[in-house]
């Protein structure tokens, strides 16, 4: 019989709005009692029914914080709330304040609603066409990473209220949390342009980039090209054209020159070819390619039919644990209270100090979990090899030490190389694992097995260790075994559809990693959680997320509403379908752009004062607005295309509109309030020399964390973990470099 879920027992009180209620979701998901304050967006929609699932109403007039162990909320810096007197009352309370921009800095009191609130993290700016508006999808995306933050911060919080009974205030900006949740790549761009000058240093959108959507007979497919090796499966794939012959293909740097040849003789090459066909094709090959998916073709799935993650039409969960299983949707969180320690006279520390972590991880998604561990303190090495690297080290161009994308995933660790195609590598790795806490690997489905490192070839001989798991379309089912990368597990659970302009000429979802970056928070959370649980119970298990379902986990209200009606979503881009003006509009300079929501009649009254407009009743309601949005949209363009985007935003958030420059990442380097909050952190790199990051979003009031330390370089500790963790001497690690097993 399993054990209850992990925060079984823990008392939550859920005081947000839609825009936060991700967070607490999250903690009811884990097995927290949670208990909702009622408000006024908690309306029966989609949205509540799924964000506000596993959690039991309270009216807003009848709860206190007595009996409370975590207390989430979203009402800003400038709420009649006392949050000192709320930590001086209630010591032991873990204590989430959901921000839109923090509780300090320059921009602290503005109110950012989701679309201004994506317009600040640097994700509409990446997302689009060049030649048309940033684009949006629905949805809470910038205050869902926000809310993950938000729970990895109460999971880290329950285990040092476990040793020394404390609580603490969590501080979360949904604009830093987006900012690393979605293009973290972005801020050390500027550091990289010596190694890499076509470096995009200004982010610019450009729809699918070199992550191509192709067209075909039955709609559209999706490369990831990262190697010469993928271009000539590509080419193969194609039936090796003539144009595209030649070893000037083989370089990134040209292919990005030469886009649109690649487009016509791939539209030419596919036309008659179905997805399921080329996908077919593809999988033998080992070229990664996906499906683009409507959102009802990504629930119809024979994956997603074998790994049921709906229940009733919700997203049920986005983790699976093998000890510790998340409650049925319907639990009433009826486990007996959990009791923790009086406030004692112990020192804060490092949450995770003494655990260890063994990561084969790639890309993003393991890489970006063990990171957040590391700043909590845990001692994390890399595994990998010289004839197998991190594929983000090919972004060094020739210098695994210089890869801009490998540096900003991988810091805070340890770099081993191991060579696991010999059996001495192998036993090392095995070993390593054995001593170690935790193991988390993202590779394709079925690789560890295959290395004999897999959680059911470790546990039988060390039952206490936790082992964390990210496929691409989760493990099990049809596609369990199949490679794929953050492009195409968006493409295959139907998000394209969703992010890409209603205007555009294809579907091209975006050229960022989405869920990759937000999905690795989203890890690091359940493996706090599993730490929480084998703390008190001395149990080890498997914990596996799959990246589809993270991102469709993130937008589960359109999966809901498209299960019930049969219908799927409607793309409407920057619009929304119930707010008007609702959208992305042009500002002084060269694209420059504002993004400006008005959810109700009293903001519309305030932009209407704010614009200088005079007041038009034909314009009072919500539903006059939406039968001539053209219109509205068009006036609003033409107050906002001779403002300067910063200057506009401040005046009208000056009058209580929800507004924000869509700000990149030379926006976000230079943005005095960012910087007034120490937003990125400065790492000094012993090959790739300065670096600037985004730094942690998720502050603590009393826990400390640690600041990462820089990637490493290719197998530089390999020697001295070696002898730290498995004790051996000199003339040992001697004779494994002389095997080979050390490369």
């Amino acid at each position: 019989m399993p054990s209850p879920a992990p925060l079984a027992g823990v008392v939550v009180l859920d005081d947000t709005d839609l825009r936060g209620a991700l967070c607490a979701r999250l903690l009811a998901d884990l097995g927290a009692d949670v208990r909702r304050v009622r408000h006024a967006d908690d309306d029966g929609s989609p949205a509540d029914r799924f964000r506000n699932a596993r959690k039991r109403p309270v009216a807003a007039d009848q709860f206190g914080l007595t009996g409370i162990d975590i207390y989430v909320e979203n009402h800003g810096p400038a709420a009649a709330l006392d949050r000192d007197a709320i930590a001086d009352t209630h010591p032991g309370l873990i204590h989430v304040a959901l921000t839109d921009l923090g509780l300090t800095g320059e921009r602290a009191h503005w109110h950012l609603e989701p679309l201004p609130a994506l317009a600040a993290s640097g994700g509409l700016h990446a997302a689009g066409f060049r030649h048309l508006p940033p684009t949006s999808l629905p949805g809470y995306l910038a205050h869902d990473c926000a809310s993950v933050h938000g729970a990895l911060g109460a999971a880290a919080a329950i285990l040092e209220r476990s040793r020394t009974g404390h609580g603490q205030r969590i501080e979360v900006s949904s604009q830093e949390a987006a900012l690393g949740g979605l293009v973290p790549w972005t801020v050390i761009v500027p550091d990289y342009l010596d190694v890499n000058p076509f470096l995009p240093v200004e982010g610019t959108r450009s729809a699918d980039g070199l992550y191509y959507v192709l067209p075909c007979a039955d709609g559209y497919v999706r490369v990831v090209l990262t190697s010469g090796r993928d271009w000539d499966l590509f080419l193969e794939l194609l039936g090796a054209p003539d144009e595209l012959e030649g070893p000037e293909w083989k370089d990134l740097a040209h292919r990005g020159m030469n886009t649109p040849m690649i487009r016509e003789v791939a539209a030419r090459q596919l036309a008659d070819r179905t997805r399921a066909d080329l996908y077919a094709a593809a999988e033998p090959l080992g070229m990664p390619l996906g499906m683009v998916q409507t959102p009802l073709e990504y629930v119809a799935h024979p994956q997603t039919v074998a790994r049921a993650p709906f229940v009733d039409g919700i997203a049920s969960s986005v983790w699976n644990f093998s000890a510790t299983p998340s409650p049925h949707l319907d639990a009433s969180g009826g486990h007996h209270r959990r009791s923790f320690p009086a406030p004692s006279g112990a020192a804060a520390s490092l949450p995770l100090a003494g655990i260890r972590v063994v990561e084969f991880g790639v890309a993003a998604v393991v890489p970006e979990c063990v990171w957040m561990l590391s700043e909590l303190g845990a001692e994390v090495i890399k595994i990998e090899s010289t004839g197998k690297m991190d594929n983000l080290r090919f972004t060094g161009l020739g210098d695994p030490n210089k890869g801009f994308a490998f540096n900003t995933e991988a810091r805070g660790r340890a770099g081993v190389t191991l060579d696991l195609t010999l059996e001495e590598g192998r036993r090392l790795a095995r070993e390593l694992c054995l001593a170690a806490d935790v193991v988390a690997e993202n590779n394709r489905g079925g690789m560890m097995a295959k290395l004999g490192l897999d959680h059911d070839q470790l546990r039988t001989e060390k039952p206490e260790l936790i082992y964390a798991a990210s496929q691409g379309y989760g493990r099990g089912g049809p596609m369990g075994d199949k490679k794929a990368y953050g492009p195409l597990n968006a493409a295959f659970a139907g998000i394209h559809l969703l992010w890409s302009h209603p205007d555009g000429p294809y579907p091209s979802g975006t050229a960022m990693n989405h869920p990759d970056h937000i999905a690795g928070k989203m890890l690091a959370t359940a493996v706090l959680a599993a730490l929480d649980h084998r703390q008190r119970t001395g149990e080890g298990q498997f914990v596996e997320l799959s990246q589809a379902e993270a991102a469709v986990y993130l937008l589960g209200e359109q999966y809901l509403a498209a299960i019930e009606s049969g219908i799927d979503p409607v793309n409407l881009g920057n619009r929304h379908p119930s707010q008007a003006p609702h959208g992305v509009y042009p500002a002084d300079g060269d694209d420059a752009w504002i993004a400006i929501a008005i959810p109700d009649d009293d903001a519309w009254r305030r932009l209407e004062a704010a614009c200088g407009w005079e007041t038009d009743p034909s314009m009072a309601t919500t539903e006059a607005r939406l039968a001539r949005v053209d219109e509205v949209d068009e006036r609003l363009a033409a107050w906002t295309r001779d403002r300067d985007k910063n200057a506009a935003a401040a005046d009208l958030q000056q009058a209580g509109v929800s507004a924000m420059p869509v700000m990149g990442p030379l926006d976000h380097l230079a943005d005095p309030h960012l910087l007034s909050r120490a937003a990125f952190d400065e790492v000094e790199h012993p090959v790739g020399g300065t670096e600037h990051h985004i730094a942690n979003p998720t502050r603590f009031s009393r826990t400390p964390t640690r600041t990462a330390g820089p990637a490493p370089c290719l197998g530089a500790d390999t020697r001295r973990i070696l002898a730290e963790w498995l004790g051996l001497d000199d003339a040992e690690l001697d004779r494994l470099a002389e095997t080979g097993a050390l490369t």
